[in-house]
C-alpha cells in the first residue's frame, strides 16, 4: 500500500472511531421497513434466546435447544466484514480456554458473499461454523456486524455487544460459571 493510501486509510479511521461507529451495517432485509430495523436493539439481558437451527459447513444441522445446560457464545460475522476480523481472534482464545468446560462457542456467518470455511482455515481457526446467519437474525435483532451474545445454561442472554469491545469475555463467563456451578 503506498504511503498515500495508508495516510487517507488512516484518515478514514480516525473519521469513523470520531463518529462513534463500532459495527458494520449489514446488507438491508427488504421485507422489514428500514426504519423499524435501524430502531431495534439487541436483546435484553435475562430474556429467553429465541430458538434457532443452523447448518455447520458439513451440512449438520445445531440448534440452540441441543447446547441447553452450556455456555453459548455466539459471534455474528462475515469475512467482508473488517471489523469482524478483530473480533475471531477473541472467539479462538474463548474456544480454547472452554471448550471442555461447558462452553459452546460459534461463529454465526451471516450475509455472506465469500468463503467463510476458507477464511477460517487459513486463520487456523476452529471453533464451531454456523452457515446463514441471517436466517437468524431477525430474531437476535443483527442489523449489523458484528454482533456477540453469550446464552447461559438456562437460555438466557447473558450478555450482548455489537461492535469491537475491548471487555473480557473470560472474565464474564468465569463469573457466570462460578455463580452457576455449570
Amino acid at each position: 500500500m503506498s504511503k498515500q493510501n495508508l495516510l487517507k486509510t488512516k484518515i478514514a479511521l480516525v473519521i469513523l472511531g470520531l463518529c462513534g461507529l463500532g459495527a458494520v451495517s449489514a446488507p438491508q432485509d427488504k421485507t422489514a421497513p428500514q426504519k423499524q430495523q435501524q430502531s431495534m436493539k439487541l436483546l435484553p439481558v435475562g430474556e429467553t434466546a429465541p430458538v434457532w437451527q443452523l447448518r455447520d459447513a458439513e451440512g449438520r444441522t445445531h440448534s440452540l435447544s441441543e447446547y441447553r445446560g452450556k455456555v453459548v457464545v455466539m459471534d455474528f460475522w462475515a469475512t467482508w466484514c473488517g471489523l469482524c476480523k478483530e473480533v475471531m481472534p477473541r472467539m479462538q482464545k474463548l474456544y480454547e480456554k472452554y471448550q471442555d468446560k461447558g462452553v459452546v462457542v460459534f461463529g454465526v456467518n451471516s450475509w455472506e458473499k465469500n468463503d467463510p470455511v476458507a477464511l477460517m482455515k487459513k486463520k487456523r481457526y476452529s471453533y464451531g461454523l454456523l452457515l446463514k446467519g441471517e436466517e437468524i437474525a431477525a430474531a437476535y435483532k443483527v442489523v449489523s456486524l458484528p454482533v456477540v451474545y453469550i446464552i447461559g445454561a438456562d437460555g438466557r442472554v447473558i450478555y450482548c455487544h455489537e461492535g469491537v469491545e475491548d471487555k473480557n469475555l473470560a472474565s464474564l463467563i468465569e463469573k457466570y460459571l462460578r455463580e452457576h456451578n455449570t
